[in-house]
């Protein structure tokens, strides 16, 4: 199924609506699952710094990704790929803040469904991804913000890793079955 895209008039907002990299518009309010594109989610999570941006280096949220997939058991790969995959639509918003807002949390939850359902996985999120999870929050808070002492991925290194892992999960597929499992075959001048 196509894609729904929309030319947007610079400075025309619409209320809980977005424009993806791809060019979807997409009403968090309202996501349906052709408006959910791997392509999308790789990218803006590739290009979202954890802890809100106040790391000593850029470390970003696909690499947070990659690592919880690659440190957990293959059952529970894919979720852990994109457990955090909702902030490529609604930001990486820090965790003490983002418990002050439960309308946020009721969104959240809403499009984490809505991605489960598309990409085929458990939700709410198997705690052994929960585990996983605060685990990494762990490490990144004491090697990145206690201490600088990891590299990191740039965006577009991060990003095309997240892209393999996600098609190495998922198995190859066909352009038709990609479109199925939300590819859009895409091209940007810039590649990132």
């Amino acid at each position: 199924m196509e894609a729904v895209t929309q030319k947007q008039t610079p400075g025309v907002i619409v209320p809980g609506e977005i424009r993806t990299y791809t060019g979807v518009v997409i009403n968090i309010l309202d996501p349906r699952p052709e408006q959910i594109l791997i392509e999308d989610i790789a990218h803006a999570l590739a290009h979202l710094c954890r802890f809100g941006g106040h790391t000593a280096k850029f470390y970003s949220v696909a690499e947070h990704s990659i690592r919880c997939s690659q440190t957990i058991e293959p059952e529970w790969q894919l979720a852990a790929l994109l457990h955090d995959a909702t902030e490529a639509y609604l930001i990486d918003l820090p965790s003490p803040v983002k418990a002050l807002w439960p309308d946020y949390r009721a969104i959240e939850g809403k499009l984490m469904g809505v991605i489960a359902r598309k990409f085929g996985f458990q939700c709410p999120l198997p705690e052994a991804v929960k585990e996983t999870d605060r685990a990494w929050l762990k490490l990144e808070w004491q090697n990145l913000m206690l201490e600088d002492n990891w590299g990191t991925l740039d965006p577009a290194d991060a990003k095309a890793l997240f892209l393999e892992i996600f098609d190495n999960i998922t198995g190859p597929c066909s352009s038709l079955d990609k479109e199925a499992h939300g590819h859009k075959i895409y091209h940007h001048a810039n590649n990132d």
